[in-house]
């Protein structure tokens, strides 16, 4: 492919996204600015630095841009990629610095009634803002782009003047912008409105046609027309939106963003290059539509290529129903998890609000060594007091998950005497209670078969996920041994004569059976298949409030300890009145429903809560 005529500004996930009610996920999120630049894409806007309040759906922003495949894209191995982030003042820069940024946005409306409604202020002191952030962050070394909006009517003013639009470019430019995009935010340009203004900018405000870019919305369907009106006149930048997503908070009525797809299509039917793949990007269109509640695909080229290529394959090669299934899964992007801490025998990671360990001595079947349990034992009591870790995930490398006790020649606790008894028996019921405690939700991922302390790792936990190879056994018995420390966790979840059966008879049970009995959630075909699990679970759990997860459990234990006793009785109340609280989990949950928004209760607790640093 030849080198790009004009420029395309993806502003899909920022842009695009930031109007949607649903909260979308973060890994969402991420697979689509990952799908967009194997487009070819060389500018992709990712978010913006603002208020939670006034756009929840970027109230991620930090989380996202502190991923490591965000970081990996802005590294110097990509100099051609621009990854601007849109921010609104001198502490939305700072922050942008911290995450490692290089290019920042700033925006402006060329009328009253917008900047007041948008930013809370005059065009005069938006302008100021702007300039401010700008100079310092040229001075500070990074690349500034401006946007300019309402350029042809502002929905409280009516139409906006020419010099409105010229006053506002020329400030931007000059304080260090090094081009400026013409934001139509009503959609209610046409080609005649954009050739008189392009005219008026650079033959009487004397702009370079260079130093613009066009941003156009589609209400009234005249966007790819203003796009084809812009070129003509010398612009060679457009911002555009996959899918044609978007909208302004700010503008009632206003449509989404003119579809790149359209863009795209249109210029490479005149044959003016654009150095992006149609194909690819029709492909990430029909995908984020598929991932957005009650959001239809917004691109007219991008429909009409899709039904085109779907009517192309024959009959037999369509997907059923249970396979179309299975690709949605296999399309939920991966968690991007962290090493915080590899120690031997034991490795942390963590995302956002999630841990998870990994036992980590796959030549020995994951064994416990009093090492590991201590270690464990000690992520399991910081993770108990950090208010911004939510889950503890528990899983393993290699063939097994756990085998237990490590039964080696020189580590074995086993008839050494009693002393060496007693300091092993409090290790493993320290352990087993610290988790089956833990006011987090508990998630253990069975990579593979576990064996008698290995199952008592696994029951202690809340939920467990597993593969299909992965079995569990009470294999105490076959060496004179029982299932002592573990029992009461496998017998509270197991049943008596259940628990009964598989002691005595200390036979391997299947993944099948586990999830018959409902004692597993969900059962892989493989690790890989199970790491795409786990992530799923995760992404689900964000809608439910950590605190709310810890009265649940509260509720659960207190049932198991006290069924239908006083105790009981008490409990359930104290925890009723602690829900009611007016500064609890409650109180803001309600408050985002009155308002129609769910809540991302992983993005609150991190804007909220405070994280000491992990220890082993």
């Amino acid at each position: 492919m030849s080198s790009p005529t004009v420029r395309i500004v993806e502003v899909g996930p920022r842009d695009g996204l930031q109007n949607i009610a649903t909260q979308i996920p973060t890994p969402i999120k991420l697979d689509l600015i990952h799908r967009l630049h194997q487009t070819g894409l060389k500018t992709i806007e990712l978010t913006s630095i603002v208020s939670p309040r006034h756009i929840p759906q970027l109230a991620d922003c930090k989380d996202l841009l502190q991923q490591p495949s965000i970081r990996a894209l802005g590294h110097d191995n990509n100099p051609d990629l621009r990854l601007p982030v849109l921010v609104p003042n001198l502490k939305g820069l700072k922050i942008a610095q911290t995450l490692n940024v290089k290019e920042i946005a700033v925006f402006v409306s060329a009328t009253e009634g917008f900047s007041r409604a948008n930013i809370n202020c005059s065009v005069e002191v938006g302008l100021a803002r702007a300039r401010e952030v700008v100079e310092r962050a040229v001075q500070d070394g990074l690349v500034v782009r401006g946007y300019v909006s309402c350029i042809f009517c502002d929905p409280y003013d009516g139409p906006t003047s020419p010099d409105a639009v010229l006053r506002c470019v020329q400030a931007l430019l000059q304080a260090g912008c090094y081009e400026v995009s013409l934001g139509d935010t009503l959609g209610v340009g046409t080609p005649a409105k954009v050739h008189r203004l392009l005219h008026y900018l650079t033959d009487t405000g004397g702009i370079p046609v260079g130093a613009l870019a066009g941003h156009f919305h589609d209400t009234y369907g005249q966007a790819v027309a203003n796009v084809w009106e812009a070129y003509t006149c010398g612009v060679r930048v457009f911002d555009s939106s996959v899918a044609g997503l978007g909208g302004c908070p700010f503008a009632p009525g206003a449509k989404g963003n003119v579809a790149t797809e359209d863009v795209v299509y249109m210029f490479q039917e005149a044959g003016v290059e654009t150095g992006v793949d149609l194909a690819r990007l029709v492909e990430t269109g029909v995908w984020i539509a598929k991932q957005l509640p009650g959001v239809e695909n917004g691109s007219r080229a991008g429909a009409a290529l899709a039904a085109k290529t779907a009517a192309k394959l024959p009959a037999a090669s369509l997907p059923s129903p249970k396979a179309q299934q299975a690709q949605k899964e296999v399309l939920l992007p991966a968690l991007q998890w962290a090493l915080t801490i590899d120690t031997e025998g034991m490795r942390l990671f963590r995302c956002g609000v999630n841990l998870k360990v990994v036992l980590n001595r796959p030549r020995n079947g994951n064994a416990l060594t009093a090492a590991m349990i201590a270690e464990l034992q000690s992520v399991m009591d910081t993770a108990k007091s950090d208010p911004a870790v939510s889950r503890v995930v528990i899983t393993g490398t290699g063939k097994f998950f756990c085998t237990g006790m490590d039964l080696g020649k020189k580590s074995t606790p086993v008839a050494q005497g009693a002393e060496s008894s007693e300091a092993q028996f409090a290790r493993l019921t320290e352990l087993f209670e610290v988790i089956d405690q833990c006011p987090k939700v508990t998630i253990a991922c069975l990579n593979g078969p576990a064996f008698g302390g290995g199952v008592g790792l696994a029951f202690a936990c809340d939920i467990r996920l597993c593969t299909k190879a992965a079995t569990v056994t009470l294999s105490e018995g076959k060496l004179g041994l029982c299932p002592a420390t573990i029992s009461k966790y496998v017998i509270r979840e197991w049943g008596l004569a259940f628990a009964r059966e598989a002691m005595l008879s200390a036979r391997p049970v299947k993944s099948e059976q586990l999830y018959s009995l409902g004692l597993v959630a969900e059962v892989a075909e493989n690790p890989q298949d199970l790491d795409k699990r786990l992530d799923a679970l995760l992404v689900r759990l964000r809608q439910v409030s950590p605190n709310a997860s810890r009265m649940s459990k509260e509720l659960v234990n207190t049932a198991w300890k006290h069924a239908g006793k006083d105790e009981q009785a008490s409990g359930i109340k104290a925890l009723f009145h602690e829900m009611m609280r007016p500064d609890g989990d409650g109180a803001h949950g309600v408050r985002e429903f009155q308002s129609g928004r769910p809540v991302d209760w992983d993005a609150y607790i991190q804007q909220t809560k405070t994280t000491p640093k992990a220890r082993l």
